[in-house]
């Protein structure tokens, strides 16, 4: 394979970078300390990653190496009083996403992520199908969730920064109403008053009922479990999203 070597190249030229840091007088004290952290944990990242391929991506790993020897060259105060500090700063925080996201292309981490993604994806399948169950004011939360939900879906699965903020933006809702679900549906099984009148409602026998009472339960146990744990598994994987 050639990614590992090419992996370690870039590993290399980021520390002759960061030597090259060391002399600048351009940068403020606050930010060379920021860029020479930044360059060091990149660096330590790629030479990590260059000893756990799975995955021979060569083009990406090329992508990788050249965007380093270009922070390299840009790396002396004139080009850096022209690109303006805050560019400079920006291109090596750039450099160091890359190292983090980096394992989910090469190392197989990315099998880890599809779980999390599938999760988010069957988390959300019960809490539209309670919301339709419980009525329009349910109704109309879970439509309005709609449009996010399926835009972080599509933007998680090109692994979109975006995706990630939608997600977290769309998640609460649905745990709290799970949960909500999950207490209610507990209440009724043990309340005979409350499947009468369910029953009543719905015109059916208070088997019926009970039934119905029990899938709500269900729907609600599987919903809070699975967006739980891809609210979760989506923080643990965060710097995979660029």
């Amino acid at each position: 394979m050639k990614s590992p070597g090419i992996l370690k190249e870039t590993a290399e030229v980021l520390r002759q970078t960061k030597e090259k840091v060391l002399n600048l007088k351009t940068l403020s004290k606050k930010n060379k300390q920021k860029v020479l952290r930044l360059l060091d944990e990149a660096a330590r990242n790629f030479e990590e990653l260059s000893a756990d391929v799975v995955v021979d991506n060569v083009e990406l790993a090329e992508f990788f190496h050249r965007r380093a020897v270009e922070l390299k060259n840009n790396t002396y105060d004139k080009r850096i009083d022209r690109l303006g500090e805050k560019d400079y700063v920006r291109d090596v925080e750039r450099i160091n996403r890359y190292s983090k996201a980096a394992p989910y292309d090469f190392s197989g981490k990315i099998k880890e992520l599809n779980k999390v993604y599938k999760a988010y994806l069957y988390g959300l399948i019960p809490f539209f199908i309670i919301s339709g169950i419980f009525g329009p004011a349910y109704a109309i939360t879970a439509l309005i969730l709609v449009i996010p939900a399926l835009l972080s879906l599509f933007s998680m699965k090109k692994r979109g920064s975006l995706g990630l903020m939608l997600a977290y933006a769309v998640i609460p809702i649905p745990l709290v109403m799970g949960a909500l679900t999950i207490r209610y549906s507990i209440w009724a099984l043990t309340t005979p008053g409350e499947l009468a009148r369910i029953a009543e409602q719905m015109g059916k026998s208070i088997g019926f009922a009970q039934f119905a009472v029990i899938f709500l339960l269900v729907m609600g146990i599987i919903e809070v479990t699975l967006l739980g744990y891809a609210a979760y598994g989506l923080y643990k994987h965060r710097h995979a999203f660029l």
